[in-house]
């Protein structure tokens, strides 16, 4: 099970021989709804049947749907799903990824990974993290406006505890402590503190805070690029952005106890902070479209838009969410359209054109039908 950041899509975007599967569904944390899902899974792995009997003598294609049937009869994995989930195989891999949001279910067989879906999922526009800190602790949270999961911190050598960040001389002093309190009930005062001096305190706590601050900026910040929502008391706002070089950390916090919130009030007052910047970046690359159809650097008409990418002209382009076009771009001028209605899983254009920007150095947005500046599915915004 692998952690979904931009690189392992660098690695799904790379070469691999066809066919190359791609399956996407939603899935459940909890019974009962979770009970269905395997079946689900099945049911979008029958769809790849006709290209299992078209590779009946190549082991290495046989072997993906042993691995697919495998996976379909594993219990354990079933129990302890998110929102989605997306699987690539190919003749070298199987890679399974759970997703923090739900994806529309879809099977796809094609010459390259089907990835458009994940580039929803890894734009930083609509997604954020919230570090919850206290003197003592330290929580981390990814979540967007309608979801907040807790991230598992215990194997990511981030200090989860003042213990785990300080130097081995001071950590007894404080486990002793530490277990004074728990054992009493008290809160420590001059006297419990056994000679520990306040700007001892003082000095441990920042030590905790730098710690936690390379660790996340390392471990979660620079891997993903997600803005970074910081939730504590006034005070420790004021240390943690003294010492903090997370160029990720936005400006405006929650200025308050999180850790006393729960998981909803915690998710609610981060979009608070949060949603004047998602609303600036979507509105900013729209904005950007329609100012660049003025001058004629920008376009809306699929052929031309590839053209355009393949010209290396593209700097960004916006793709409508959930939209499939089906077929596949062949080269330059040639743009394969299937327009029969059968169920055989076929590619889509629209997913082979992110691929395309972004071999060429280009953005990829993909924008809610809502917001969506054209009907076509596309709008690109050129260099020249």
């Amino acid at each position: 099970m692998a952690t979904l950041t931009e690189k392992q899509l660098d690695t799904l975007l790379g070469h691999h021989e066809p066919p190359v599967f791609s399956l996407y569904m939603p899935t459940h944390r909890t019974h009962p709804d979770n009970a269905q899902d395997p079946d689900v899974f099945k049911k979008l792995v029958q769809q790849f049947e006709p290209v299992r009997a078209e590779y009946v003598r190549d082991k290495a294609i046989q072997n993906i749907f042993s691995e697919f049937e495998a996976l379909a009869g594993d219990y354990q994995f079933w129990q302890h799903t998110r929102e989605g989930l997306a699987v690539f195989a190919t003749r070298e891999s199987f890679d399974v990824y759970r997703l923090r949001k739900k994806v529309q279910p879809l099977a796809v067989v094609a010459d390259s990974a089907h990835t458009k879906p994940l580039l929803k999922y890894l734009q930083s526009n609509d997604r954020y993290h919230v570090l919850v800190l206290t003197t003592n602790t330290a929580q981390l949270f990814e979540g967007d406006r309608y979801q907040l999961d807790e991230i598992d911190l215990s194997e990511e050598s981030i200090p989860e505890s003042m213990i785990d960040a300080l130097d081995h001389e001071l950590r007894d002093l404080h486990a002793t402590l530490a277990a004074y309190r728990t054992a009493t009930g008290k809160k420590w005062d001059t006297a419990q503190n056994h000679g520990l001096k306040k700007t001892d305190l003082d000095n441990d706590i920042e030590q905790f805070f730098r710690a936690v601050d390379r660790a996340v900026m390392a471990k979660y910040s620079i891997p993903t690029r997600l803005p970074l929502i910081l939730a504590s008391l006034p005070e420790h706002q004021h240390i943690f952005r003294r010492i903090s070089r997370n160029k990720q950390l936005l400006e405006e916090g929650i200025k308050t106890n999180a850790a006393a919130l729960s998981e909803k009030e915690l998710r609610e007052a981060a979009w608070q902070v949060f949603a004047p910047h998602y609303d600036k970046r979507l509105e900013d690359i729209i904005g950007e479209y329609r100012q660049a159809t003025t001058k004629r650097l920008g376009a809306d008409q699929l052929d031309e838009i590839v053209k355009d990418a393949f010209d290396g002209k593209v700097a960004a382009v916006l793709l409508e969410e959930d939209r499939v076009i089906r077929g596949r771009i062949v080269d330059r001028n040639n743009v394969l359209y299937h327009t029969d209605e059968t169920d055989h899983p076929v590619d889509d254009v629209l997913d082979d054109l992110a691929e395309l920007v972004l071999r060429f150095g280009g953005e990829v947005w993909v924008v809610p039908k809502s917001k969506m500046p054209s009907e076509t599915g596309a709008a690109s915004i050129n260099r020249f």
